[in-house]
């Protein structure tokens, strides 16, 4: 049978946003279908929203996004004054944010894997 380091190798890395320019990425998406236009017409609508001095931003938060990699994201917009306030699931606040913060880490996965095993080994 396996043991839990066996499984637990590859970390998480939070993505700096910063180091990306996904601007043309993003306006490009203008001319496509689906979710890339959908998003182009986010971004255009959230440039306004942070333009209009008038306008209050919510963000709401909801999933694993922290675990995924995106906390940074999060923390830059705070930062940079691009959110007025947060709205968030408690999983994302206590079972991915806080346990970070105590030293635990998320790591890669796998599909492959036998749940009774993973289960056994005390890994969810």
């Amino acid at each position: 049978m396996a043991q839990k380091k066996d499984y637990l190798k590859e970390l998480i890395q939070h993505i700096d946003i910063k180091k990306h320019n996904v601007v043309q990425l993003v306006e490009a998406m203008e001319h496509m279908a689906f979710s890339a236009r959908d998003l182009n017409r986010a971004s255009k609508i959230y440039d306004m929203m942070i333009k209009d001095t008038n306008c209050g931003i919510i963000l709401t938060l909801a999933g694993s996004i922290f675990s995924a990699g995106l906390k940074k994201v999060v923390y830059d917009m705070i930062m940079n004054d691009m959110v007025d306030a947060i709205v968030s699931t408690g999983a994302i606040i206590v079972d991915q944010d806080f346990f970070e913060a105590l030293g635990f880490k998320h790591y890669k996965g796998t599909k492959f894997v036998d749940d009774n095993e993973l289960r056994d080994l005390h890994i969810d």
